[in-house]
């Protein structure tokens, strides 16, 4: 009988490790229509190594150690964006390295560089340190440290408080992930954070999972701005997001926003 039990667990736990997918590319392609402003943004990142997903299509742990390299883009009526970068993991160690220009349709283009290093202490304790580079700006230094709770074999409670190196700015950011059984899944997720002479701000969002491929979501932050809406994976490569948002106390900014993704 006890031989039986250990067989049944280990068929279990084989058939648990064979659902999960994995990816190496994911790329997404978005469409925003902010009260009038059209905006279209674009970013890709290819991963050395397999990225595990935690069932649902998009979700992966809190914490990974994966040397990757990424390119972003976005364009609206102001102006556009352009980021590329990177990341190097070995052994406890984390170094990376980015660039981001900001071409403005008023005013000068600005150009921006950053590099960080980071330490594991485990592997769910990481403390990471980011120098930026802006031209025209003073120079600074990002603090973030990271903190992966596992609960169980699937569920977690992840931290990252994040601070400059003179302490105007601190935030905590924090997300709970569940496996609710039965192919449901439900993410909460939020983030305060505080600045100096400017006041605080919050978000706090939510995604429930019908199964690993739709979702529903919502969003709402200390000014009153909500979005929600719905994704769907056609299948384990392409998925569409699309949703609304607006102002709870000014309806007139009103936006609609759809994002496709594909991961290989």
């Amino acid at each position: 009988m006890k031989k039986l039990a250990v067989l049944i667990s280990s068929i279990l736990l084989s058939s648990a490790a064979t659902a999960a997918d994995s990816y190496q590319s994911i790329s997404h392609v978005g469409y925003q229509d902010a009260d009038g402003n059209d905006i279209i943004s674009a970013d890709t990142a290819y991963y050395f190594s397999p990225r595990e997903t935690l069932g649902p299509y998009d979700q992966f742990a809190y914490l990974e150690q994966i040397t990757n390299v990424y390119a972003k883009y976005m364009d609206d009526d102001f102006g556009d964006k352009l980021a590329v970068g990177g990341e190097y993991y070995i052994k406890d160690f984390v170094f990376g390295a980015g660039y981001t220009n900001y071409d403005s349709d008023f005013a000068s283009s600005i150009d921006q560089f950053n590099v960080s290093a980071g330490y594991f202490f485990n592997p769910d304790v990481l403390l990471k340190a980011t120098f930026y580079d802006i031209e025209d700006n003073e120079n600074q230094v990002i603090f973030d440290l990271v903190y992966n709770h596992e609960l169980n074999s699937t569920d977690y409670i992840g931290f990252t408080v994040t601070s400059d190196d003179n302490f105007d700015y601190r935030a905590l950011s924090a997300k709970y992930f569940m496996d609710l059984q039965q192919g449901n899944y439900l993410t909460v997720e939020g983030t305060i954070s505080d600045t100096d002479n400017v006041g605080s701000s919050w978000v706090l969002g939510s995604n429930y999972y019908f199964t690993k491929a739709t979702s529903a979501f919502v969003t709402f932050d200390k000014e009153d701005d909500y979005s929600f809406g719905a994704q769907h994976y056609f299948n384990r490569n392409v998925g569409l997001k699309a949703g609304y948002a607006n102002n709870w106390d000014d309806s007139d900014h009103d936006a609609y926003f759809v994002n496709a993704s594909f991961q290989f």
